[in-house]
């Protein structure tokens, strides 16, 4: 029961004492104030929570999400079992649909807890504090105003009837507030009840949307469940059976290799090579490679002959290394002289590989296969396969020439032969005279000229200088890679080495037939401007001498550099007669 005191008589205070009994009965109003607290620290608390639970979800949302998309994964892996993959699907798809039904939980509780009850506690019970500001500070004045009142002294009758006003417009004040503040905690009672319980029953209400929908999901889903889990029993009795199975022929064999050792040795009497594999893989296998280091290290890798090349890898997915790009440029043999046994040797005009196999019986199929390739591929008719793999593997002179190739070039003519090989740098203009676009070429001397220069270069005979037209005649691959190999630049560093010191000029586009025929006759028949061996130089001094030699690359620049009848020209070409033989088929000199 509220009860107010005054000192002005409880008459004056009848019609507001009326409306606080009226509105709050027994009730006393720091009792409401006191609950207002306790709600609103209560309802704080709630918000809180609700937001940990929705930043909770999330998370959880995130990561089903992960684990979806990895039974998904999983299921891509799975696809050529399409009992594994059929399950997987279905559950992946009805997880994806259990997850939006907690999206819309999670923002269902949103809405309606987190939000409603924020609202309520931001706008109600904050209007709520300040209408009781507004009220204890009414209330303050009105109790100063009535001290005064009692003080005034009664031989003073100024201050007696100021005193007196003041108190009756304070009290005026008073009252009203006091029913604004009654009417205020009376709304903020009845919200309060309308706002909690209806923000729970909306929260309750998406509870029991998601487990309905949840349940139904599940309830299609049912019965496949169970056919499932029927297969899986009889899945377990199958594998059961054929574990023991597996088990009896296990000891089987095993009391047989106890018996007869040998009926289970390795037997390589049975490796074969297929020179017109589809796949096209002639052989492949483990070999041993011994390598190009100081410490010449054997390492075993997995070998095959493909395509006509000779490839490896280390590992089944690595990138194939290519030993040799075309195996019509090399020869196989079986080596003796060193130490190891079953070793066999593939030799290429640029390099050597060493490799071991398991047997005598694998080494011989191992050379029988790369012979075999070498004479499929001479068989085989020159395409733009080999045309593109001759780009590929070039030295870095060719590496930027376009591999495209039509129709023409696949004959061996046309403008894309006069694109290739003008690209090689110094071949965009005549070797001889500098004439721009040149259309002919020495394939003996791997060089480009002008339609005049070609004809100077004709009538020195073919064992000077053989013509070829680059847009006429036809080009064989190994041909065009020479051409590819050598040109303009790396040939005049050759032929024109002494040039500069014996004070010649060369001639322009612009000299005269006689000029340009002296000049060519000096170069190339006379040999003048070649540099000479020294006494006691080299062969390796003297290449390494050459500008942008490379030894694993120049083999072609080699012969051509060494003087005619000089001593070191009769070395290298019997150290090296596979180079020999494979320049001499296509009519290249031999120094």
């Amino acid at each position: 029961m509220l009860l107010f005191v005054c000192v002005g008589g409880i008459a004056e205070w009848e019609s507001c004492c009326f409306f606080i009994l009226y509105f709050f009965g027994l009730a006393t109003i720091d009792e409401v104030e006191t609950d207002v607290v306790e709600i609103e620290a209560k309802l704080d608390k709630l918000v809180k929570l609700c937001s940990g639970m929705l930043e909770a979800g999330k998370v959880y949302i995130t990561t089903n999400k992960h684990f979806v998309s990895g039974v998904r994964d999983l299921s891509q892996q799975c696809r050529k079992d399409q009992m594994i993959s059929e399950c997987l699907d279905k559950f992946g798809d009805s997880l994806q649909e259990m997850m939006n039904y907690h999206m819309i939980l999670f923002d269902q509780a949103q809405r309606s807890v987190r939000q409603q009850l924020h609202n309520f506690v931001k706008d109600d019970v904050r209007k709520f504090k300040e209408t009781k500001k507004q009220f204890d500070k009414v209330r303050e004045d009105m109790e100063i105003s009535l001290v005064k009142n009692a003080q005034a002294p009664r031989h003073k009758p100024h201050e007696v009837e100021e005193a007196t006003g003041t108190l009756s417009i304070t009290r005026k004040c008073f009252r009203h507030l006091a029913l604004d503040y009654v009417l205020q905690i009376n709304v903020l009672q009845a919200k309060k009840k309308f706002e909690i319980l209806d923000a729970m029953l909306s929260f309750m209400h998406a509870q029991f949307t998601f487990f309905q929908q949840g349940y139904s999901l599940l309830h299609e889903l049912d019965p496949y469940m169970k056919k499932l889990a029927t297969e899986l029993d009889q899945l377990v009795i199958d594998s059961a059976v054929e574990k023991r199975e597996m088990e009896h022929k296990h000891a089987l064999i095993q009391q047989r290799s106890l018996s007869s050792p040998q009926d289970f040795s390795y037997d390589d009497s049975k490796v074969e090579f297929n020179v017109d594999a589809p796949n096209g893989v002639v052989m492949e296998g483990y070999l041993f490679k011994r390598a190009s280091n100081a410490f010449k290290t054997w390492n075993r890798r997995w070998f095959s002959i493909q395509n006509s090349q000779l490839v490896y890898q280390k590992k089944l997915k690595d990138v194939l290394t290519v030993v040799v790009e075309d195996l019509r440029l090399c020869t196989v043999k079986p080596c003796e002289d060193i130490e190891r046994r079953f070793c066999f040797e593939v030799v290429s005009p640029t390099k050597s590989c060493m490799l071991q196999a398991d047997s005598e019986k694998l080494r011989q199929a191992w050379i029988q296969a790369v012979q075999a390739s070498i004479a499929s591929a001479y068989r085989e008719s020159p395409d733009c396969f080999y045309i593109e793999r001759l780009d590929r593997t070039a030295s870095p002179s060719t590496s930027s020439i376009d591999s495209a190739t039509d129709s023409r070039e696949r004959g061996g003519k046309g403008e894309p032969i006069l694109q290739r090989v003008q690209s090689i740098p110094g071949n965009e203009q005549c070797c001889d005279c500098g004439q721009p676009d040149p259309r002919w070429a020495s394939i003996n001397l791997g060089i480009l000229l002008c339609i005049e220069c070609s004809g100077i270069h004709r009538s020195l005979g073919v064992h000077c200088s053989k013509v070829r037209s680059l847009t006429l005649d036809s080009w064989e691959p190994e041909l065009l890679k020479l051409m590819c190999e050598l040109g303009n630049s790396t040939m005049n560093q050759i032929y024109e080495a002494q040039c500069e010191e014996l004070g010649l000029k060369k001639p322009t586009a612009g000299s005269s037939r006689q000029d340009k025929e002296a000049w060519i006759k000096v170069k190339y028949v006379e040999k003048k401007f070649l540099k000479k061996l020294l006494g006691g130089e080299t062969l390796a001094e003297a290449e390494a001498e050459i500008p942008g030699w490379d030894p694993t690359q120049g083999w072609g620049i080699c012969l051509l550099w060494v003087p005619c009848r000089s001593p070191w020209g009769k070395f290298h070409l019997q150290e090296s007669p596979h180079v020999l033989g494979q320049l001499s088929s296509f009519g290249a000199p031999q120094l």
